[in-house]
This record gives C-alpha cells, structure tokens and sequence, in this order.
C-alpha cells in the first residue's frame, strides 16, 4: 500500500473508490492493519512537527518501513497528547473531518480507525474526525446507519444525531435520524446502548437487545420490542416492507432506486402493503410486483427518471 494514498485517506482527500481500497487492504491481515496504525500515528506526529527539508520524510510508493516508523511513533507519544490534544481543543487546527455522503440510489460499507464496522443508506451522511479514535470516538450521522463497534471500555462510541445521541461500549445497533423528517429511531441487536436527548439529559432511555427507542410527538423517548428484523436487511440490498402504508413505500422506493416517484391516487395513499424486493431487481421490476397486491397503474420517464402512479 503506498503511504501518500494512505496520508491523503487519513487528510479526507481520497476518492470513494480509494477509500475502499484502503479499507480493503487495512482488512486483508493483521500485519497490514498494524500497519495501518502505525501509518496513522507517524502522519499526526507530522502534522505536529513538520520534517525541515534536510529531514523531510520522504512519501514513497511499495510496502511501508514499519521498524524505522515505530520508534519515531514511540518517541512523540507524549507530544502527540499534549500538543494535539491542545490544538483540538483550541481551535480544531489539525482536526479535519471527514465526511462520507451516500446518494440516492447506494449504500456505503466502511470500516474505521478503530475497527468499528459500517453500512450507510441512501441518502445518508456521516462525519467523523480525522484523529479519530486517539482521544475519542465520535461520529456524527444524518439519515440511516448500520453498527457494529468494537468494544472500548476506555473510549466509549458515541454517534450523534440532530437530536440524540446514542453511547456505547461495544454493540450492534441500527439508528434512523433523518434531519428533514425530524423523525428518530435505535434498534438494539446486541449488547446494550443509552439514547440521550441533546437538549435534556433526563430524556435518556437504556436499551436492552431486541429493543427500539423512538421519539413521540413530544420528544420524549419511549421503547418498544423490534418485531420487524427484516427492516434492518437494507445492509443486504433487501427492501423489506411490513405493513407500511404506499404513501411510505414510495418514499422509501424513491430513496433506494434513485428516482422521483409521484402519486396522482390520493386513495392509494394510506393503503397498506407488505412485501420483500431486491435493490438490484430495479424499480420497474417491483413495481410490477407490487401491482399483483395493489391496483394501481404508472408510467416510466426514463430521460427524467420520474415514474407517475395513477
């Protein structure tokens, strides 16, 4: 792995297809994710103290010299926690962020610093830090993700949303907060997280596997059982409705085949409608599907991408 790729991922430079070949190959060994932090701790020691240019550390392509990096990432610990922990906390000088937005139409699989794995859905952003997992780990996120985090016990995950936000130690969970909705929801798989209001500590709720958290009409935090495990298949590339009314299924068909749907039945509306349908298959293809269930017809604009209901 060449080490400017690497220091240009680590500086949020990179392309989605970069990004996925450097988490493709962080993931491949053990050796190369040790690699891969040790890389990550000599580019934050550069950024405190730039090499002069009779000592300048060369960027050079082939495997990485992880014997000559380790007693200079050795040797700077102490400064790293002074001196970097100061310049965050000022003015965020050497703290970039890194921002991963999902269009409609795609999902995102990524794995960070820490080992922490995620997917994102359609229309989703999440923001992270790029000293990431040095001193905390906090990510925030707009829309819907998928979990699994690494157990930290000193350094607890903590993703941020609009409104919430939800701690944990090491769990698998699924958070749906998308800004425009205003609506929020945290499905448990496993381990255990608590969901806090941003605005008022006391609105807090702990949630044990199998569990979801949800805001009522008055923000309050409430729980439920997660009945509906299919929902979270998106990570599949699965749509899976239960019961849901049309008006909701063709938000969700919009989001995840990227096309603008319109509905000229206002009957159909709140009709309700409960079905399995593949990503790949493509929108027309469920749509004639869903037709042997719901009376309806339409029509496909392909140069617009819009499809009319009737």
């Amino acid at each position: 792995m060449e080490r400017e790729l690497l220091y240009r991922y680590f500086d949020g430079m990179t392309t989605p297809e970069e990004n996925r070949r450097v988490m493709a190959w962080a993931k491949e060994s053990t050796e190369n994710y040790e690699i891969y932090m040790e890389e990550r701790k000599l580019w934050c020691a550069i950024l405190m103290h730039p090499a002069t240019d009779s000592k300048r550390v060369s960027v050079s392509r082939g495997r990485l010299p992880l014997q000559r990096i380790t007693g200079l990432a050795a040797a700077v610990v102490l400064l790293m926690v002074i001196v970097v922990g100061y310049l965050v906390a000022s003015d965020g000088i050497f703290s970039r962020t890194q921002v991963i937005s999902v269009p409609s139409g795609q999902r995102v699989e990524l794995t960070l610093a820490d080992g922490t794995h995620i997917w994102l859905n359609a229309k989703s952003r999440l923001e992270y830090s790029t000293l990431f997992g040095y001193f905390t780990r906090n990510v925030s996120l707009s829309g819907e993700g998928y979990f699994e985090v690494t157990k930290s016990r000193r350094k607890p995950f903590i993703v941020r949303t609009q409104d919430y936000d939800i701690k944990v130690l090491g769990t698998t969970f699924n958070v749906c907060a998308f800004e425009q909705s205003r609506t929020f929801e945290t499905s448990l798989i496993e381990g255990s997280v608590e969901v806090v209001s941003r605005t008022d500590s006391s609105n807090s709720i702990l949630l044990q596997p199998n569990q979801t958290a949800v805001n009522s009409a008055d923000g309050t935090l409430v729980s439920r059982p997660l009945v509906d495990r299919d929902r979270l298949r998106w990570i599949e590339g699965m749509i899976c409705l239960n019961n849901v009314t049309f008006g909701e299924l063709i938000e969700r068909f919009s989001n995840y085949f990227d096309t603008e749907i319109r509905l000229h039945n206002p009957s159909l509306y709140n009709t309700r409608c409960t079905g399995k349908f593949r990503q790949s298959d493509g929108v027309e293809y469920s749509l004639r599907v869903l037709q042997n269930l719901v009376q309806f017809s339409y029509t496909y604009d392909n140069q617009k991408n819009v499809i009319e209901i009737y």
